[in-house]
């Protein structure tokens, strides 16, 4: 079973600092006083919670190890559950999975998703043309962020590098105004199941609360098709190595 929740990470809840390990801590530090570090924060506080949440263990039991490529998992119940954090904006993207084998073998039911913002089409055809395979490298800015939210949460999802997630075919782009259903993937680090999830809203009033809203879409590669953000989760199962959250 997977659970995907879309985040507001704009309003810094009252306990988030307090749930920081001291890694996190010194990682917010590095971010400038503001919405830039609230955001940070916020998103790996709500991620520690329903984490502990699935795992039936207090928050501050929750202890992170991460991969050779920074991917990180909740220590000592990497058997049990899959996790992945993806950010952009005001927003993040988070995955629990219960593992359950896999199918077809997949990392034992890794998960994987990614939350991206929708660049210029000049910015996505000179990104297309310099990472994509050939038959990708032409492409507006929708179907260049489409594309790359679905190789990273495969990349996220297989734990390895973004430069072998970029050169794996993500597949047609489908029709702009229903994300495709779940689509398979084959590449260099093995095979992926995606599933496009519903964008968040572009713009808006700040919520509230930074309360978890549940995706309606499912779990696992996710990608936004506002023109603001895009995000797509990959159950097995880019700059360099996958962004570890």
């Amino acid at each position: 079973m997977t659970d995907v929740w879309l985040i507001r990470t704009d309003i810094l809840l009252p306990r988030s600092p307090a749930l920081l390990d001291p890694e996190e801590r010194a990682r917010a530090a590095r971010h400038p006083e503001g919405p830039q570090r609230h955001r940070f924060v916020t998103a790996h506080a709500v991620a520690r919670l329903l984490t502990a949440e699935a795992a039936g263990l207090p928050p501050e039991r929750i202890r992170w190890r991460r991969g050779p490529h920074g991917r990180p998992e909740p220590e000592g119940l990497q058997a049990e559950l899959s996790v992945n954090l993806s950010t952009a904006g005001p927003w993040a993207l988070f995955a629990v999975r219960h593992r359950d084998g896999g199918e077809d073998g997949e990392r034992n039911g890794a998960i994987g998703v990614d939350l991206e913002p929708v660049p210029t089409d000049r910015a996505a055809a000179r990104l297309a043309a310099r990472y994509y395979p050939e038959a990708e490298s032409v492409c507006d800015a929708e179907e260049f962020t489409l594309r790359w939210t679905r190789k990273e949460a495969y990349t996220k999802a297989h734990g390895g590098r973004l430069a072998d997630g970029l050169r794996t075919h993500a597949g047609p782009p489908g029709d702009p105004s229903e994300p495709p259903g779940p689509h398979r993937m084959h590449g260099p680090l093995g095979p992926c199941t995606v599933h496009d999830l519903p964008a968040p809203p572009a713009t808006g009033p700040p919520s509230p609360a930074p309360a978890p809203t549940r995706s309606g879409r499912g779990c696992a590669p996710t990608r936004t098709r506002a023109r603001a953000r895009n995000r797509t989760r990959c159950d097995p199962p880019p700059t360099a190595d996958p962004d570890p959250d």
